[in-house]
């Protein structure tokens, strides 16, 4: 079951070039019924068993929301271990999107064995960092990771050499020309998917065109790893002059997101046995600077600045206090805002990433209306391909008119 639905997506087209692209967002389901009057740690545990995908990430956002709530002071080093299992979620999706997208685009053979492995690793590292008790109940402690920690993280790089590139670091490297190199070399699933793209000329296909005259309708805002990663000079080499991501764009960004995961993994290992004895100041000076782009990057680690914190009396509730938590998910920014009156919900909302990529001129519809192909065929792939792209969780159905 996913709150999130399915979305239609309906593309008008004038020959093989889409002209307009309208998205029909899914049909929001309500929380209320689900979560109404439920203890603040039922109703975590209630929204993060609706989602399938990004189950951990989803109640991270929730149980910041609710300590927020409740005054709850998250200890850092509790911060840090959440943190790190929504990252090892968020490389898991990475990992099984390559792969089942170079199995399609590619007609490979699909790598099952590398697949079953990065799908357990979220759950074998929560074990390791939380192994008495839910990391995601209200006031729950992170222990010292031990060695199994290390163990996941060897390998998650492991993985990802074998399904990214062999070599890590070396992606961000690139320019243009080397990874065009690179992936006609084929030596990894992501090249593999790199490689027919490149070939068809479809890296720039998707990049949004500017409307011209009138007044424009503002674009909803794009938090994807398109634009955790859009500073790295190899996805910058992929937008187009306006500064706009296509398919290729989207694709370089999950390739090199996904390359730097383990490296995070690890040094949030290392902040973690740190924490014991150091100052949160110092933890947050070994904390990567590079995850999510820009300033917010070290705030991943520990997500204790003021503008995260709510500890705000509830309007008209007097009893009542409400808190936000945030998350970044594979597919994007997720936002949880909880009302709690004497440890039980009163309200929850959930601003998901789906929501505003799938609106009303949103990244989608503004992809989507900048393809053409010569046959109707190729135009269904490429708008697979692309809505894949944006969003690695989205349940959609395409329309052609």
């Amino acid at each position: 079951m996913s709150l999130d639905g399915r979305v239609v997506i309906d593309l008008f087209c004038d020959g093989g070039a889409v002209f307009l692209a309208r998205v029909q967002p899914a049909r929001a389901v309500a929380l209320g019924p689900l979560v109404t009057d439920r203890s603040a740690a039922e109703a975590i545990a209630a929204v993060a068993s609706l989602f399938s995908v990004c189950g951990m990430a989803q109640a991270a956002a929730g149980v910041e929301a609710v300590e927020a709530a409740l005054g709850i002071e998250t200890d850092p080093p509790t911060e840090t271990a959440r943190r790190l299992l929504v990252l090892a979620e968020t490389l898991r999706e990475h990992l099984v999107r390559i792969g089942l997208d170079v199995q399609r685009l590619a007609d490979a053979v699909p790598e099952a064995a590398l697949l079953r492995r990065a799908m357990m690793l979220p759950v074998r590292l929560r074990k390791a960092l939380f192994p008495d008790g839910d990391p995601f109940t209200p006031g729950a402690r992170a222990g010292v990771p031990g060695s199994d920690a290390d163990r996941i993280a060897a390998e998650a790089a492991e993985l990802t050499c074998a399904m990214v590139d062999v070599e890590a670091g070396r992606l961000c490297k690139m320019n243009a020309a080397a990874f065009a190199a690179w992936a006609s070399e084929g030596g990894t699933a992501a090249a593999r998917l790199a490689y027919p793209i490149l070939a068809r000329g479809w890296a720039m296909i998707g990049c949004p065109k500017a409307k011209g005259g009138g007044e424009k309708l503002q674009a909803l805002a794009d938090t994807t790893c398109l634009a955790r990663q859009a500073g790295e000079p190899l996805v910058r080499a992929f937008l187009s002059v306006e500064g706009e991501g296509g398919l290729g764009a989207r694709l370089v960004a999950r390739f090199v997101e996904a390359a730097k995961l383990p490296g995070e993994i690890s040094a949030g290992l290392a902040v973690l046995r740190g924490s014991g004895t150091h100052s949160r100041g110092l933890r947050r000076e070994g904390a990567p600077k590079d995850r999510m782009g820009g300033s917010e990057n070290t705030e991943a680690w520990h997500s204790s600045s003021p503008a995260r914190r709510h500890l705000l009396p509830a309007h008209g509730e007097p009893n009542a206090f409400s808190g936000i938590g945030y998350a970044e998910a594979a597919r994007g920014r997720l936002e949880h805002r909880v009302v709690l009156s004497e440890g039980r919900v009163i309200g929850y909302a959930i601003d998901a990433p789906t929501s505003s990529h799938f609106g009303e001129n949103g990244i989608a519809e503004r992809s989507l209306a900048a393809l053409a192909a010569p046959s109707r065929a190729e135009l269904a792939l490429q708008a697979d391909l692309l809505v894949r792209a944006i969003d690695p969780c989205v349940g959609y159905q395409v329309r052609f008119h």
